[in-house]
């Protein structure tokens, strides 16, 4: 911080009123002019600029023009005693950090120089991050985009190689497809080896959005185009060519939007392996989160037990706008087939079904006195909070108000 202010005692004052050591900011040099300012700019590179707009010889606004030339990153923090908008206007043009009006008091001064500290601290956070990628890049394109896809599917990723994999897995296609996460397991452990990396790139590359990622001797992750999941058959015959004979497994996870869903996208393949791995009497096959249906040579499944992920999945998305007509499709299944299953598993309709675990969770949220309402009726899903009241009166019997009094008085 370079301080500008040609009367000594606003210079002491800021000085000694803010904790500038909470602040994780030091205070470099002083100046009562224009001349002496811009001198200390080019000897000591500071920051951040503060500096009294009225001052002799040259004002504030050519004292943060000039240096700003010098040090094209410097903050401007205008100081002044003047409630002038033309001054303000000037300080717009000149991308000011921030323009405070004489007097302030210390509690104003330190939210300005807070916001102003943490937006340098993030700036440099962000430099360090596309320093270290293009080293990182340069060193190993492949390689690196591989160590960052697979610290995020074990969740290991700390927030630094997030914003790396951001920076360079083709963002488009994720925006505009999202991805799934496909995993081939291999019986025999000798069956997997690096060269099949390069072979399953090749093969796949119009399903790929990053490279294969090797996890264990007989595993290996793939981040595909949420749309080339619903071409199963096509992925499990390409990888059969690459594979020949050997016995393996694919584990498909649910379609997701975001990179902070890679280590839950992960998770859902990784349970479908665990739901149906190769053995005596079961073939081999693409097997999707849940079992719902299943590519290769098995058909669709029909077990009650299968729709364990489907209840999992309205347990956990019950506030969202599902629909029977999402889910079918969300799991590559009709409509009318999806609601026999799950009639026959769960024992009653999809709408009745979701109906119910809104209203459980309503009532756990109306027992706390301080959520409103509409709030719980946002909260479980249903923007029209009369109708929410309506549903909520038929399952239990009372109104979300009158259910709310008669916890109180338990």
């Amino acid at each position: 911080m370079l301080i500008t202010d040609d009367e000594w005692l606003i210079r002491e004052g800021l000085k000694q009123t803010i904790d500038w050591q909470a602040l994780e900011c030091e205070i470099v040099a002083e100046a009562s002019n224009g001349e002496q300012s811009l001198q200390a700019v080019k000897e000591h590179k500071p920051d951040i600029l503060l500096t009294d707009i009225r001052m002799p010889s040259m004002d504030g606004m050519q004292l943060a023009e000039e240096a700003q030339r010098i040090h094209p990153k410097l903050r401007i923090i205008f100081l002044t005693g003047f409630d002038d908008f033309t001054y303000a206007q000037q300080a717009v043009k000149l991308k000011a950090a921030d323009y405070i009006l004489k007097p302030t008091n210390p509690d104003e001064l330190v939210e300005v120089f807070e916001k102003v500290c943490g937006d340098i601290k993030a700036s440099r956070d962000n430099e360090t991050v596309e320093q270290e990628l293009r080293e990182w890049v340069s060193a190993g394109y492949t390689l690196v985009l591989e160590k960052l896809l697979h610290d995020q599917l074990l969740g290991i990723s700390d927030p630094k190689s997030a914003r790396m994999l951001t920076e360079i897995i083709d963002n488009r296609r994720l925006c505009e497809e999202g991805f799934r996460i496909a995993l081939i397991q291999y019986e025999d452990h000798t069956c997997w080896y690096e060269q099949l990396k390069d072979e399953l790139h090749d093969r796949l590359w119009d399903m790929l959005i990053g490279p294969p990622v090797t996890l264990g001797g007989n595993r290996a992750a793939l981040m595909i185009g949420a749309d080339s999941g619903d071409h199963g058959k096509q992925l499990w015959s390409r990888i059969q060519e690459i594979s020949g004979n050997s016995p393996l497994v694919i584990g498909l996870s649910l379609p997701h939007q975001s990179l902070e869903s890679v280590g839950q996208a992960h998770r859902e393949a990784t349970d479908a392996l665990h739901l149906k791995r190769p053995g005596p009497g079961q073939k081999s096959g693409v097997y999707e989160f849940g079992d719902i249906e299943c590519w290769g040579e098995q058909p669709i499944a029909t077990d009650a037990a299968n729709f364990k992920q489907v209840e999992a999945f309205i347990q956990t998305r019950y506030a969202e706008d599902l629909s029977l007509q999402q889910l079918a499709a969300q799991f590559h299944i009709s409509e009318a087939h999806f609601s026999r299953l799950f009639r026959k598993a769960t024992g009653t309709t999809f709408i009745d079904y979701v109906t119910q675990v809104r209203m459980e969770k309503a009532m756990e949220l109306l027992s706390s006195p301080d959520s409103r309402i509409y709030e719980v009726s946002l909260a479980v899903g249903y923007q029209d909070s009369r109708y929410f009241s309506q549903l909520f009166r038929k399952a239990t019997g009372k109104t979300p108000t009158e259910f709310r009094k008669e916890r109180e008085l338990m």
